[in-house]
């Protein structure tokens, strides 16, 4: 009878164990989506708040005001609160109405050039694209974006126009036809509209023009890419993972 005893004691503890395993499982997980839902206090534009305006006084004039959003739709880089070491800094783009304070678009007020703060040693180049390669107009002041192009291993001829429908390639290529990243990671300065001529190789009101912050090297790649290549933009979130190709995978020959 006691090896009989010993047993079910020994059964009874396990069932203990693995319910109290679970338990603590459970509960684990359950905080976890908690946190996730749980609201965060951030600062969102009321109005269109031009570049150069102080956050101080963005915040005193009501064009500021903090808002309430579930955790897990916020971005790292949101802003609670206007503290003392950011009230004097400025807004290195316009904020358009709707959209969150995000920590990049507050620069020193030295570094703003002819109405467009600059990071740091960084240069400010413009690349025109198409809706859909501008991420269907989602790109927007303080975003990262990866910069792919598309090119050929023999020869290729493209043009691109944009129209109410979107972006259209037309062209001849020869060879291998492969999509690379040219820049994984880059901050966007500004966003505007382009022209709306219409015709062949013109923009219409269907394009953009998309101003990125990069060093004296990146910024040689993004303008040949836009003279001689098809650029791409992705939208990246801080985690995106994002980085050179290895190797050559084609997309498709011809």
């Amino acid at each position: 009878m006691k090896p009989r005893a010993a047993s079910i004691a020994l059964a009874l503890l396990l069932a203990v164990i693995g319910t109290a395993a679970v338990a603590a499982y459970v509960s684990r997980a359950s905080a976890r989506a908690v946190s996730g839902l749980k609201a965060v206090t951030v600062l969102v534009a009321q109005q269109q708040i031009p570049a150069d305006t102080p956050a101080a006084t963005a915040w005193q004039d009501g064009s500021l005001r903090a808002e309430q959003l579930p955790a897990q739709s916020v971005s790292s880089d949101a802003i609670g609160s206007i503290t003392a070491d950011l009230g004097s800094l400025v807004t290195s783009t316009e904020v358009m109405p709707g959209q969150v304070l995000l920590r990049p678009m507050l620069v020193p007020a030295a570094q703003v050039s002819g109405g467009l703060a600059i990071p740091g040693s960084m240069v400010a180049v413009t690349i025109p694209l198409c809706l859909p390669e501008a991420v269907a107009g989602y790109v927007r002041a303080g975003s990262q974006v990866a910069i792919f192009d598309t090119f050929s291993t023999g020869s290729m001829s493209s043009s691109e126009s944009c129209s109410s429908g979107g972006g259209s390639i037309s062209g001849e290529a020869s060879g291998t036809i492969e999509t690379r990243v040219v820049l994984p990671r880059v901050q966007v300065l500004a966003v505007g509209a382009a022209s709306s001529g219409q015709g062949s190789g013109s923009q219409s009101q269907s394009s953009v023009l998309v101003t990125l912050a990069v060093d004296q090297a990146d910024a040689e790649r993004v303008i040949q890419l836009t003279e001689t290549g098809l650029p791409y933009l992705a939208l990246l979130t801080p985690a995106s993972q994002t980085g050179f190709d290895i190797g050559s995978q084609s997309l498709f020959q011809h």
